[in-house]
């Protein structure tokens, strides 16, 4: 999927509609500065707390703060806390005039 580049500061994410593989999803999209993003399913597959809201990124892992799922930035499982299912994490590119390709 592609999307138009959000005018993000570093640090900061924003919810979006995607269809990824034929399927719509809320992800959030995080940015880490330059043409580096993050994104990743909007809910926690713990007990479905909003990541928009209450997930912060902590060094490699995305920490949700309703009850303290870790989750590796790198393939979204879980490192630590409640959860046992591991969190959707989409690729993200950086393409031409300002787009940004999401693949899941």
């Amino acid at each position: 999927m592609q999307i138009k580049k959000p005018q993000l500061k570093i640090g900061e994410k924003t919810k979006i509609k995607a269809n990824i593989n034929g399927e719509e999803k809320e992800i959030v999209l995080l940015y880490l500065g330059g043409d580096k993003y993050i994104a990743f399913d909007a809910y926690c597959p713990h007990l479905g707390c909003d990541l928009e809201k209450y997930g912060v990124l902590i060094r490699e892992e995305i920490v949700c703060q309703c009850h303290f799922s870790h989750f590796s930035i790198k393939d979204g499982k879980p490192t630590k806390g409640a959860s046992k299912k591991p969190l959707k994490i989409y690729q993200v590119k950086v393409g031409k005039n300002d787009e940004l390709i999401i693949e899941g």
